[in-house]
């Protein structure tokens, strides 16, 4: 994460660490403890959590507390005991009170508020801002320490953004509308998963009589393969297709195998099949696909699309393991980069199946 000095920088910064322009959010950077270079009064950033601002006035009130409570449990696996806070609401566009919109005086409350019950873990607050809307130009002003209030840099070009080289989505709706299930879809392939489920189960018991216990498992992953390359050529699955998918992503081994696909040339239409299938597929199959883009997403360092992607999987199913593995290791905010070892070890796996996954690792 990058050192910031300045309060425009940061806010600035906030889309790409983020991954996508918050809006209506309270930000909360975690820092790390400052090293001597570059000189200690930058603000080493960790991470950047979001919280809704666009709640009901009864869950606003306990905000803080829930807040304060997911910020210490970040602070303390980042040896953190300083945060700044951002809010970012366009019900209020300057430091002086709107007639007719939320007011500076929510905003401060909510700010005290949080500094109250972070002092008793004990994690301080540096400072807080408040700005309209994260915009080239746009103002920010200070909402905790002395008056002071500026302009906001291109986050287009701030210095975040290259260093976390990663898609910044234009709002969060566009990240979710990535994973948004389209409930008439979802109803049709609903219908044939018994007849799918039964299809790929006779396939299996096939196999397994013919003396090739692994047959069914090496069928189904040639079988996803052959999807993800129509979806590339324009074909997107049929509802049938859809429905063998889910059948076929029951399998763990099959699913685990798929996970190598996400280090290969193969990652950009894989991971658009398995949104697809995100956006399909009823619960909790759903979840099968959820988190094969979750660890996509992950591995390519878009820590946005992996966050909704492994919630809804968990919403499909809260008990899946896999899920919330990726989701403990999103909040403790480990390195890609370890993760990749799943893919490499499905490719292992796939490989001792008689299938050539030796694909050259995409260059981005």
């Amino acid at each position: 994460m990058p050192y910031l000095d300045d309060a425009g920088d940061l806010i600035a910064a906030i889309p790409a660490i983020l991954g996508f322009v918050p809006e209506r959010s309270l930000l909360i950077a975690v820092l790390t403890d400052p090293e001597c270079d570059p000189p200690p009064d930058n603000a080493h950033v960790f991470v950047v959590m979001r919280f809704d601002l666009d709640l009901p006035d009864g869950l606003i009130r306990g905000l803080a507390e829930l807040a304060a409570e997911a910020v210490a449990t970040i602070c303390s696996s980042a040896d953190s005991t300083e945060v700044l806070a951002v809010i970012v609401d366009d019900r209020v566009t300057g430091p002086a009170p709107q007639r007719g919109s939320r007011d500076r005086g929510a905003h401060a409350t909510l700010i005290d508020s949080l500094v109250e019950n972070l002092a008793g873990y004990p994690i301080g607050v540096a400072s807080g801002w408040a700005t309209a809307a994260i915009e080239p130009g746009g103002l920010w002003w200070t909402i905790l320490g002395p008056p002071r209030q500026g302009l906001i840099p291109d986050p287009t070009t701030s210095m975040a953004t290259s260093a976390e080289d990663k898609p910044v989505y234009a709002s969060r709706s566009e990240l979710l509308a990535l994973i948004e299930p389209d409930q008439e879809t979802i109803e049709r392939v609903s219908l044939r998963l018994p007849a799918a489920r039964a299809a790929v189960l006779r396939r299996y018991a096939a196999s397994r009589r013919d003396g090739d216990p692994d047959g069914g498992t090496r069928w189904g992953f040639q079988r996803v393969l052959e999807l993800i390359a129509g979806l590339d050529s324009g074909r997107p699955p049929t509802v049938s297709q859809t429905a063998e998918a889910a059948a076929l992503l029951a399998d763990r081994r099959t699913r685990d195998g798929l996970l190598a696909t996400a280090l290969s040339n193969f990652a950009h239409p894989a991971e658009s099949l398995w949104s697809y299938l995100t956006r399909t597929l009823p619960d909790p199959e759903r979840a099968e696909a959820a988190t094969l883009l979750a660890y996509s997403a992950y591995v390519r360092r878009d820590g946005a699309l992996a966050g909704v992607a492994v919630q809804a999987a968990l919403q499909a199913d809260p008990e899946h393991s896999f899920a919330v593995m990726l989701d403990a290791a999103l909040e403790l905010g480990l390195d890609p980069e370890s993760m990749r070892r799943l893919g490499r070890s499905g490719a292992e796996f796939v490989n001792g199946l008689g299938i050539d996954t030796d694909w050259p690792e995409p260059s981005s």
